[in-house]
């Protein structure tokens, strides 16, 4: 949380108890994965190509050391060619195989191929000088696949980041069957053969999508058919062989589009993307014949709503779901009309404005629910198996892009389009979304982006209008642009494999006077978040705004998920309440839910009843997490001050080896605990937020170098920085980064550290990102996108129950030094095959490894490839057995 106010009032006191268990042997498990793969795709070891797996006829040519510049070719090289039409199989520069470019910066490209099994590989610029094999190593091993009888169409993904090209060949044909389908040309309804409604995946996300306008109004069924056989097929919730979907086509031509994750099993239909309905809540509800107003107002009835020149009376109504609701229809076409509500007299704001006359308390009268992106539609939401899958990025939508370094185009610098153009670069070096892309975050968290009283440059935690885009990001005035734009955001890094989680600052707004004026049960009596207001979530009316704003940005918005300012104002029952209703309503969104559980240092009378890390168990069946500030500061130490925690080789070591394992509850229990400030708070390893930066108090580098470090990306201040870093990469639960934090970034500007201590409303010399550090600090970007990569790639550092926790992970304190043993192997857990190794200290330290053959997959430096035991000087070592 950030202030508008002078002052940042200070997170509690964060108690780590002499007694922490990171000092006892611990378990944990995961099995999504092999080792030989992680080990394949991380090491990225030289290897002669085809390493023995195919025939004679494969040419041999040695993998190069590293490619020098983003590729301009890339070729499906493999023993398929000829039946492509190519001169011979093999061939690293044939037309019929190339891949094409697309947008999101990966090449794609559909074959079809007869039945067969084949191997290929990628082939860059038309030669073998630079060719990538299985889990994108240079050089390596044949990739397989297998057309099944009768042939298929296959589609194939590659990323220049990752170098991995994946196909889809080993996922059979997926089938929208219904009894639509005799409507659209198939023999018969609930076909499982009909290739009309056959789903694609074209951009590789294992979602598969199906969209026509050929379905005509009424209410229809369907399922999910794989493999062109009722055998396997996929109903309601995602169940094999479950019940019938149902859903609604409002009008004849509406635009239909059926999505089946294929890591769920879940399948949605969406009908008429972009003229649904309004959400029948409160505020502004357009239909081209009327619009209807609703406000709620509990101590008065003097209610009216003034439009097109005209006042309106406003009566009380009955709505379910609501109390003490005044409501007025109001006739003709209002779209874009400003609309004014007043109670007792007083001109007030909307609370549920989805649009507002900036300046005013003036509402503005759309159908956001109508607004379609610029692209036609909405692309495939990147798949999300595992909350624990997760690398969230947290970025300021005017800071990330402000800079002319960004290489974005002058008018959306600091705009939320910026955030998503593609192309961007700055003396060589990949910026904006591109490097994003890069560096292998899954998801952004992007701070405050609703309406918001400061003027920018502010991060904007002082909120006005809970459903509308913030003006200065945007780059347009009309109404239906402004909320296009903020969809085409998210439908951008939606495409381009990045998934958008908003900053909500539900806990306060601006000034008291935005609904006051309304009723004063807006707020609490007494301040509870350091900002003179808080909002009262305790009401129930209070409570369900929060709900439908929330509904409103899922719904209509199209975002995945929400990170809660000063969650510890709310009350945990009512943060339950949020999430669980918008999991049950939109299952297949894998939505996230976290906050800071904390308030902003005010004594709670209800704390108990608060969001706490005491609380956080009973919130663990709707996935809703927090913070971790207690391995916040044993990793760095202070927020502000001068005094390292472990990374500088001091603190609590068993504080370490206990939140490496996620920082568990004692027992699998989701009743809350006597302790609001424990610790052991995470029933599930998804409810871990870590880190060890964020936008309040100073970042990352700057905290060291405020510590007296120094030497840059390449000295001692660089390697503390790898160390926190890695520490948070290889731990149990979410991990999260703050933007820049990879290359260093420093808010200090002529040795001024105050300002960066609290920078909230800093010019942009001090807050804005800038590219030339990406450059200047090489070295640390390598490492934060390597130590991505193996997280991701390996099982075992993403656990997701507390009983693989407790049963398949150990962990020991050898001096300053923790050691984590991992089995991702749940039939095996004594059986490690994942060993993390975070040594503060300035000499080596020799790991002990169980017996079998280890590769040392991650050192101080970055990925690697060793055999060696040895564990650099402040660094996290990462052993993978092969």
């Amino acid at each position: 949380m950030s202030r508008r106010l002078s002052r940042r009032i200070p997170s509690p006191c964060r108690r780590i108890p002499s007694s922490c268990r990171g000092a006892n042997s611990l378990r944990i498990a995961a099995s999504l994965r092999t080792a030989a793969r992680r080990a394949a795709t991380l090491a990225a070891s030289i290897a002669l190509l085809g390493g023995g797996s195919v025939g004679l006829s494969t040419p041999v040519v040695a993998a190069p050391a590293a490619p020098a510049a983003a590729p301009t070719s890339v070729v499906l090289a493999g023993t398929f060619d000829t039946e492509l039409g190519c001169s011979a199989d093999w061939q690293p520069d044939c037309a019929q195989a190339k891949m094409t470019l697309r947008a999101d910066g990966r090449w794609k490209a559909s074959l079809n191929l007869p039945a067969g099994s084949y191997t290929y590989k990628a082939a860059v610029d038309n030669s073998w000088t630079e060719n990538y094999g299985s889990g994108g190593v240079p050089g390596g091993a044949n990739i397989s696949l297998t057309v099944p009888s009768g042939g298929e169409k296959v589609g194939f993904v590659y990323d220049p980041d990752t170098h991995v090209v994946t196909d889809d060949s080993a996922m059979p044909v997926v089938t929208a069957a219904g009894d639509y389908q005799s409507g659209l040309g198939c023999a018969a309804n609930w076909s499982a053969t009909c290739t009309t409604t056959t789903m694609t995946d074209p951009e590789g996300t294992g979602v598969y999508t199906y969209t026509t306008t050929a379905i005509p109004a009424g209410a229809w069924n369907t399922k999910v058919i794989l493999g062109h056989s009722w055998d396997t097929n996929y109903g309601a919730a995602g169940a094999a062989g479950g019940a019938n979907i149902p859903f609604t086509v409002p009008a004849d031509g509406a635009r239909t589009t059926f999505s089946f994750n294929s890591a769920t099993h879940l399948m949605t239909v969406v009908s008429n993307q972009g003229a649904t309905a309004p959400l029948d809540t409160l505020g502004a509800l357009y239909t081209s014949a009327a619009t209807t107003f609703r406000i709620w107002s509990p101590e008065s009835s003097n209610v009216s709503v003034t439009v097109g020149g005209a006042s309106h009376a406003m009566t009380a109504t009955t709505l379910s779901g609501y109390t003490n609701v005044y409501q007025a229809v109001v006739p003709g076409d209002l779209k874009d009309q400003p609309y004014q509500f007043s109670v007792g007299g007083v001109a007030v704001p909307d609370p549920y404005a989805q649009m507002v006359k900036p300046g005013t308390t003036q509402g503005v009268v759309v159908d956001t629910a109508a607004v379609t992106p610029s692209a036609g539609g909405w692309g495939s939401r990147p798949a999300l198996v595992n909350r624990e899958d997760a690398v969230v990025y947290e970025l300021s939508a005017h800071d990330f892009t402000v800079d002319p370094s960004s290489g974005v185009d002058a008018a959306k610098r600091g705009k939320f389009l910026g955030l998503v153009q593609t192309g961007t670069t700055y003396g060589g070096v990949r910026t904006g979304i591109d490097h994003l892309k890069q560096l292998g975050v899954t998801a952004v968290q992007l701070m405050p982006s609703f309406d918001f009283g400061s003027t920018v440059p502010n991060w904007g935690y002082d909120p006005v209008d809970y459903n509308t885009p913030e003006e200065q990001y945007s780059q347009f005035t009309a109404p239906e642009d402004r909320i296009r734009e903020y969809k085409d955001m998210v439908d951008q890094f939606h495409r381009n494999g990045i998934r958008v989680i908003m900053d909500v600052v539900y806990n306060h707004t601006y000034t008291k006077s935005v609904f006051g004026n309304i009723t004063g049960k807006y707020y609490t009596g007494t301040d509870l978040s350091g900002t003179g207001n808080s909002i009262d979530d305790g009401d129930p009316m209070v409570s369900r705004m929060i709900q439908d704003s929330l509904e409103h940005w899922v719904r209509d918005y199209g975002v995945d998920g929400f990170r809660f300012d000063l969650a510890g104002v709310h009350y945990y029952k009512d943060a339950y309440n949020w999430a669980n209703y918008l999991e049950t309503t939109y299952p297949d969104r894998d939505l996230m839910f976290y906050g800071e559980p904390w308030n902003g240092g005010a004594g709670d009378p209800n704390e108990a009843q608060k969001v706490r890390y005491g609380t956080l168990p009973a919130l663990a069946p709707v996935h809703f997490g927090a913070f971790n500030g207690v391995y916040r500061d044993a990793i760095r130490g202070g927020t502000n001050d001068n005094v390292m925690g472990f990374m500088g080789g001091s603190g609590n070591p068993s504080a370490i080896a206990f939140g490496l394992t996620g920082s568990p509850t004692d027992a699998d229990s989701t009743a809350t605990l006597s302790d609001l400030w424990t610790p052991a708070f995470a029933d599930r390893p998804d409810q871990t937020m870590n880190y060890v930066s964020i936008h309040d108090n100073l970042n990352l580098y700057d905290k060291i170098t405020y510590s007296g470090a120094t030497g840059g990306a390449t000295g001692t201040a660089g390697r503390i920085d790898r160390l926190a870093v890695g520490t948070v990469l290889t731990s149990q639960g979410v991990p999260v980064i703050a933007e820049g934090d990879e290359f260093l970034r420093s808010k200090v500007v002529n040795g001024d550290y105050d300002t960066a201590k609290n920078s909230y409303n800093a010019p942009d010399s001090v807050n804005a990102i800038h590219w030339g550090d990406k450059i200047t600090n090489a070295s640390a970007f390598t490492y934060y996108r390597d130590a991505i990569a193996l997280r991701r790639a390996t099982a075992a550092l993403r656990l997701t129950t507390w009983s693989a926790i407790h049963n398949q992970l150990t962990t020991q304190v050898d001096g300053s030094t923790v050691i984590a043993r991992i089995s991702s192997d749940p039939g095996a857990p004594t059986t490690p095959d994942t060993i993390v190794v975070a040594n503060p200290t300035t000499t080596a330290y020799t790991a002990t490894l169980p017996s079998g053959t280890w590769t040392k997959a991650l050192n101080s430096s970055g990925a690697t490839s060793a055999t060696d035991t040895s564990c650099d000087p402040q660094s996290v070592t990462v052993f993978t057995r092969t």
